[in-house]
């Protein structure tokens, strides 16, 4: 596959996310080949506009991003987007150890077990 020339006239498939991105205050130079132009279109539909233009914010805002081909690695590692409709499972703190802060770890674990081996707490100090 030939790349071809760079080319900085946006498509309109990516107007949307360079203009999200520029909002952002983050102006990188736009001018990629038609193939990394496709790898873009690519991942946005996969991604979505919304996911790609975060991830291209927060990595302008750890350093000075001066061309948008620095992205394309970030975003390839994206996963797809949650289709439409779809809710995010409960939260149900299950797998989530109370830690008493006036207590010390271990002894706060030991009471953990105890009560769940139905040890009352004047049992577990003999």
């Amino acid at each position: 596959m030939r790349e071809g020339a760079p080319t900085a006239v946006v498509p309109d498939f990516a107007r949307e996310l360079v203009a999200k991105i520029t909002a952002a205050e983050v102006y990188p130079a736009w001018n990629l080949t038609p193939g990394e132009w496709f790898q873009v279109d690519s991942m946005l539909r996969r991604s979505g506009v919304d996911m790609l233009a975060a991830v291209a914010v927060k990595a302008a805002s750890k350093r000075d991003v001066s061309h948008a081909r620095y992205f394309l690695r970030a975003w390839l590692n994206l996963a797809p987007a949650a289709a439409p409709g779809t809710v995010p499972p409960p939260r149900t703190g299950a797998d989530v150890i109370p830690l008493d802060a006036r207590r010390g770890k271990a002894a706060t674990a030991a009471a953990m077990f105890a009560t769940a081996a139905g040890i009352t707490p004047q049992e577990h100090h003999r």
